[in-house]
């Protein structure tokens, strides 16, 4: 926040710090080059390791959005500014092979777990390549672990048990940002045109070798019906239209419902096949006879 509110004095206070470091750090060099008992002594653990500049970023970002209003235009695009510099330091954790004792780039509270965002940034990148779809203009809505297997036939529910479903990645993306929708809904509303975008698509990924390759073409959701059986609601099953068919699933069965809601929600607002054509909610509206 200071290097925000008081941008012209920061040079200088850097300036500083840099050379009181520098100065330390000569003095401990002259020191180990003269006494042979500092020089079995790490002197150098006494300075304080400059921290990278990306380190700083994720920091500033969370107090500016502490400090925005919640009604701020801007304070939801803070947010994703500091999750997306933090996917990416979690991404150089997972790329860096330094030793343990070796400096590591480390957010803050980023523990020893490993964030499902160091997986995310690659599986990302392998959906923008095969959308061919501009960086700027996607909107990712999910992505993670899921199962999937192509059934033979439409009787797949009687053969269920026997079938072998092989483990993938998923990344649901929009060519444009939709409006947000709540898929905690038990019935789930009908996009309006406004709120749809331009194109939304599923992309199966799979891992091999330590890498992330797409193993299809896209899944266009203007061209796929999004369904689920009542009498099997731990998976869902997509149709592409004049093509096959696939079936779905994650290993939490709330997952499942998340990524069938998302599906589904974004395919209903895809493909003009879909829009009622000169449609009425009533057929008898129009040969209404009109009041006199």
């Amino acid at each position: 926040m200071y290097f925000v509110l008081l941008q012209a004095a920061a040079p200088l206070l850097l300036e500083q710090l840099e050379k009181e470091k520098e100065l330390l750090r000569i003095f401990l060099h002259v020191s180990q080059t003269e006494n042979s008992l500092l020089r079995r002594m790490n002197l150098k653990s006494f300075l304080m390791v400059p921290v990278q500049r990306i380190m700083k970023y994720p920091l500033l970002l969370g107090r500016l959005h502490k400090s925005t209003s919640s009604h701020h235009e801007d304070r939801e695009a803070i947010k994703e500014a500091q999750c997306r510099v933090e996917e990416i330091l979690d991404h150089i954790n997972a790329k860096t092979k330094a030793s343990a004792t070796g400096l590591r780039l480390r957010r803050k509270g980023s523990g020893s777990k490993k964030s499902i965002g160091t997986d995310n940034i690659e599986l990302n990148k392998v959906a923008l390549e095969t959308l061919c779809w501009t960086r700027n203009e996607v909107k990712i809505i999910t992505a993670g672990k899921l199962q999937y297997a192509q059934p033979a036939d439409s009787t797949w529910p009687r053969k269920y048990k026997n079938l072998k479903f092989a483990p993938i990645f998923g990344v649901l993306a929009t060519l444009g940002n939709p409006k947000p929708y709540n898929t905690l809904d038990e019935v789930m509303l009908f996009p309006r045109p406004h709120t749809v975008p331009q194109q939304a698509a599923l992309v199966i990924i799979r891992e091999k070798g330590g890498r992330f390759q797409s193993i299809r073409e896209p899944m266009y959701l203007d061209k796929c019906v999004v369904a689920i059986d009542p009498e099997l609601p731990e998976v869902f099953e997509i149709h592409e239209m004049a093509k096959d068919v696939f079936l779905f699933k994650s290993e939490d069965p709330k997952d499942t419902l998340l990524w069938y809601r998302h599906l589904k929600y974004l395919s209903l607002g895809q493909g003009a096949w879909r829009h009622r054509r000169n449609g009425l909610a009533n057929i008898m509206i129009k040969n209404k006879p009109k009041p006199v």
